[in-house]
């Protein structure tokens, strides 16, 4: 079958791309290799934003008092918490996301991993997908560092952080942008010790320099214990606990680690060279 679009991809961009190429009554395919809704509905939009919720919930528990109400000190069950996420998820993923909701729209939907084979044709398994056009809605992933024995030690990212099962109750996040400053304020909030080290003198960089000194008094005056100018240069475990050792001689210990380095794009064994694609040294060349 010949089709006049397949998307790679079902996450965010692809659903929108997938139900605006149906709506125009047009033959459009998507192939997704994990699960429909990307990192959206699994590692990013949905979940930190419910934890976020959460956090909120018990910071204005706290702070009660400047609404004339009693200031309490709120009782967290963490595990609590990231089942309400995973909750959350999986309504979502019935609802919304549900690929039945797709394919009745006229959507095919075929699971596995793309390859281009050329600009017009994208290998699935076995099949061959004949298409005048192809859009690549692949997404990123965390960019992890490489710190020596960090990869030994294990820690969290985006991926994983939200699938656990007991979080812990001490965390190192290496990274002071969007997703570390947010993740760094939802686990202090829900009484988690958080101890964020940045690189640069300043958080979220891409973002003006007066919200990052606005966002870096928040967190303190929360409680986060905020270190800038900190190269991460090894990390070891000492006692079951979790070290990170600065390039200066600083030492940081929790239960887990977070990376928050920033996302690179998935793109790797999609074939992009065949299809004419150009490649930098970051991703895609624009």
């Amino acid at each position: 079958m010949r089709y006049d679009l397949v998307i790679v991809g079902m996450g965010s961009g692809g659903i929108v791309a997938a139900e605006f190429a149906a709506s125009l009554g047009v033959r459009v395919a998507v192939v997704e290799r994990s699960r429909v809704g990307g990192d959206c509905l699994w590692t990013g939009c949905v979940p930190s934003k419910a934890l976020l919720a959460s956090a909120k919930v018990a910071q204005h528990m706290r702070t009660a008092d400047r609404y004339g109400l009693t200031a309490v000190e709120p009782e967290v069950d963490l595990a609590a918490v990231w089942r309400r996420i995973r909750a959350i998820q999986q309504q979502i993923a019935t609802t919304d996301d549900d690929p039945a909701r797709y394919q009745a729209m006229g959507i095919e939907l075929v699971f596995g991993s793309a390859r281009l084979a050329g600009p017009n044709a994208v290998v699935v398994g076995e099949r061959v997908l004949e298409t005048r056009r192809v859009l690549l809605c692949t997404g990123s992933r965390p960019a992890v560092p490489p710190v020596p024995g960090l990869e030994q030690a294990g820690f969290l990212t985006s991926e994983n952080f939200f699938e656990l099962e007991n979080p812990p109750r001490s965390v190192v996040i290496m990274g002071g942008g969007p997703i570390g400053v947010e993740m760094a304020q939802a686990m202090n909030r829900l009484g988690i010790r958080v101890a964020l080290l940045q690189r640069g003198d300043r958080l979220v960089p891409r973002d003006e320099p007066e919200l990052a000194e606005l966002l870096a008094g928040v967190l303190r005056r929360e409680g986060v214990d905020i270190h800038f100018g900190t190269v991460a240069s090894r990390v070891t475990v000492e006692g079951g606990r979790k070290v990170v050792q600065g390039a200066d001689g600083e030492r940081f210990e929790a239960e887990e680690i977070l990376v928050a380095a920033g996302r690179t794009p998935t793109i790797d064994g999609l074939g992009l060279e065949e299809a004419g694609v150009l490649l930098g040294p970051r991703g895609v060349a624009v």
